[in-house]
């Protein structure tokens, strides 16, 4: 299982792969569909967000993420179509960059040991477990699908 300074790594690696992927973006182009069953950056982008405020909720044991967001971008929501009821993109991007500070700073204080303590005792999982799913698993693979939906935006700036 990772350490805590790789969970820091992980949360500084996957930004500087948002700001390449989403460098020149409007928030027109995070709003752009794939032809097949997927959502939009922005989608991607405000699911990221709300789960790095999960994360931390379970360092903290209290922080959660809106609930008004958790319906547009959380675990099983609808697809994103409509811009007007979306986060804009650069504001996303500014409060991801903010959930960011805030996560490595509380990974930063969490002592080592607190890893293996429990996160749910009903299924036995720790805190290192839900982290080493929702921060590392979990945010690698919302990351990588952005390079399909960056060239999707950058293919509707050169038709």
């Amino acid at each position: 299982m990772p350490t805590v300074s790789q969970y820091i790594d992980s949360v500084t690696l996957y930004d500087k792969i948002i700001k390449e992927r989403t460098e020149g973006l409007t928030h027109e182009d995070s709003m752009k569909q794939l032809p097949v069953p997927a959502n939009c950056m922005n989608w991607v982008l405000g699911h990221i967000l709300v789960y790095r405020v999960r994360n931390l909720g379970v360092i903290d044991g209290a922080t959660q993420p809106d609930p008004t967001e958790w319906i547009l971008y959380g675990a099983g929501s609808e697809p994103l179509t409509d811009g007007s009821i979306a986060i804009p993109l650069d504001t996303l991007l500014a409060r991801i960059a903010d959930a960011s500070e805030v996560l490595i700073s509380a990974l930063q204080s969490m002592p080592e040991g607190r890893l293996g303590e429990l996160f749910d005792a009903e299924s036995g999982t720790t805190i290192d477990e839900r982290l080493n799913y929702y921060l590392v698993f979990h945010e690698a693979y919302h990351v990588g699908q952005l390079e399909v939906l960056q060239e999707l935006a950058l293919a509707g700036k050169q038709a």
